[in-house]
């Protein structure tokens, strides 16, 4: 992991100082008794020194306390952001129901029907109540499924996944505010105009150490339409800007994660990894990318100091004007390949990298999963949009990239996604966008038991385990799921609580128990 940059010095000053003390040892018995002045300076030079020492041992002392109580602590959330918690992004300490077609709890659409508005992403705090963001704003249900507010927002659209933090939801519009609200509530505490548009795209919003980020300024050019070109940090008590970070290429669903030691870490849409220090925007290292393409995927962390990112391996055929459209948008193969790379997160040193057999269009999951040694990656593949295209997902070694195990997902049956077309007219009249052509999954989770959960733009929400450790999930021991009749945007990512999961498709919430 990336190190605090005192942490070594105080240990050289150690070292430094018992070389500088052993110095003073030798100089003192070639120096003669009657020399009160180097005497006076030795004793003033040794006492220095142990003064040195000692703070540099405390202050070393100090920070192994607060990485093993870090370590140690408790989130004060189940789920604060639409990733989960920091360190342990997409993975949860709680155990969902694996059955899902027997443990639905309830459900949610909006009152005027499940076409009225369009679903994203969910957080869930420390009594299970549920944060959703929709395209027309924010809303907030117990644990079993009161409304107890709800913030819109419109003309404005709230695409991005909410976070959590000390007392307080965040999120961002499409009209480039960021803003953030009374958890109890759902009052505004503040908003702030970054730009003059936020991506039409499906990002989260993050909140760590006292800032939240999120990217802006959406526009041309890019590699794929106009793109989120900036990224904002704002001080998370007072909606202040803090500092803006123009990355190379623009960002689409940006997807910061927050690591030890200061820094965060996010891809652009070419697959090129950043490192940022939070409090100052400055670079760390940048590494990765492949120029000139484009994939709605993102990073993910693992406990073994290491970053994943995803890239496609062509250039986008053709780019629209505007992707959402509502012409189909056939650009690439089915199988067009993508890359899985895996780099160190404290130098950006490239450890593997994996070609996989189709587009790798979501953020990865790093966890333990279920029957296999050690850590692994959970990858999501598929080239959404695109009638009789398949979606995979397929684990592999989080240390060597080795496949470890493949589910063969649905194949993409109509023209659009699961109820995009139905919803056109209704979505339109109600003020919102007409579709939400969403990538081929949701981003997946995996639970304390190992199970991976993952939502399909079929509408079906899977819950996934290798049983028989054969490398083929399959059958019903191995595979449970849950038909919404909806897609999952990019944004969606089941959220854990103990005993509960909840995850939103593209027009409803669903929450199992």
């Amino acid at each position: 992991m990336v190190r605090e940059p005192w942490a070594p010095a105080s240990a050289s000053k150690i070292r430094s100082c018992r070389i500088s003390c052993g110095r003073d040892e030798a100089v003192r018995d070639k120096v003669s008794p009657g020399s009160p002045d180097i005497s006076f300076l030795l004793r003033m030079s040794e006492k220095i020194c142990q003064s040195v020492e000692q703070l540099a041992v405390t202050m070393l002392q100090a920070h192994i306390v607060a990485r093993e109580s870090s370590s140690r602590a408790q989130p004060d959330y189940h789920w604060a952001s639409g990733r989960g918690n920091f360190p342990d992004y997409a993975v949860s300490q709680n155990v969902a129901p694996f059955n899902l077609s027997r443990s639905l709890a309830w459900s949610w659409h909006h009152p005027e029907g499940r076409f009225a508005t369009l679903t994203y992403g969910t957080a869930i705090d420390e009594d299970g109540n549920i944060y959703l963001s929709a395209a027309d704003g924010m809303r907030k249900f117990d644990t079993n499924g009161v409304l107890q507010w709800a913030y819109i927002s419109l003309p404005a659209e709230v695409m991005n996944a909410p976070a959590l933090y000390k007392g307080r939801v965040y999120g961002s519009s499409t009209t480039g505010h960021v803003f953030c609200l009374d958890m109890q509530t759902g009052q505004e505490v503040w908003k702030t105009r970054v730009s003059e548009a936020i991506g039409q795209d499906n990002g989260f919003n993050m909140v760590h150490n006292g800032v939240a980020l999120a990217a802006c300024d959406w526009r041309l050019p890019s590699s794929y339409g106009p793109a989120n070109q900036k990224l904002k940090a704002l001080n998370a008590s007072t909606g202040e800007e803090m500092w803006t970070f123009e990355p190379d290429t623009p960002v689409w669903n940006f997807l910061p994660l927050f690591v030890e030691g200061g820094s965060f870490m996010f891809q652009d849409m070419t697959g090129k990894v950043y490192n940022l220090w939070l409090d100052t925007g400055h670079l760390v290292w940048k590494a990765g990318g492949r120029e000139g393409t484009w994939t709605d995927g993102g990073i993910a962390l693992g406990p073994n100091g290491l970053v994943y990112a995803v890239n496609k391996n062509h250039p986008v055929p053709m780019a629209p004007a505007n992707p959402y459209s509502p012409e189909p948008m056939v650009l690439v193969s089915e199988y067009s390949p993508g890359t899985l790379s895996a780099y160190n997160t404290s130098d950006g040193h490239l450890m593997w990298k994996v070609t996989t057999p189709r587009p790798p269009n979501n953020a990865p999951a790093v966890g333990k999963v279920l029957n296999l040694p050690g850590t692994s990656v959970v990858m999501p593949l598929c080239q959404q949009v695109h009638i009789g295209a398949f979606c995979d997902v397929q684990v592999h070694d989080a240390e060597t990239g080795g496949l470890r195990w493949t589910f063969h997902g649905p194949a993409q049956t109509g023209l659009y996604q699961a109820a995009d077309a139905e919803g056109f007219a209704t979505r339109l009249a109600h003020g919102v966008r007409g579709m939400c052509l969403p990538n081929g999954w949701s981003a997946p989770t995996i639970d304390a038991a190992g199970t991976v959960f993952v939502g399909n733009e079929e509408g079906k929400f899977f819950a996934l385990r290798d049983l028989d450790g054969d490398g083929v999930v399959s059958g019903q021991d191995e595979v449970a799921f849950y038909d919404t009749h909806a897609a999952f945007a990019g944004s969606s990512s089941p959220a854990v609580a103990p005993g509960m999961v909840a995850v939103a498709s593209c027009d409803s919430l669903f929450v199992f128990k």
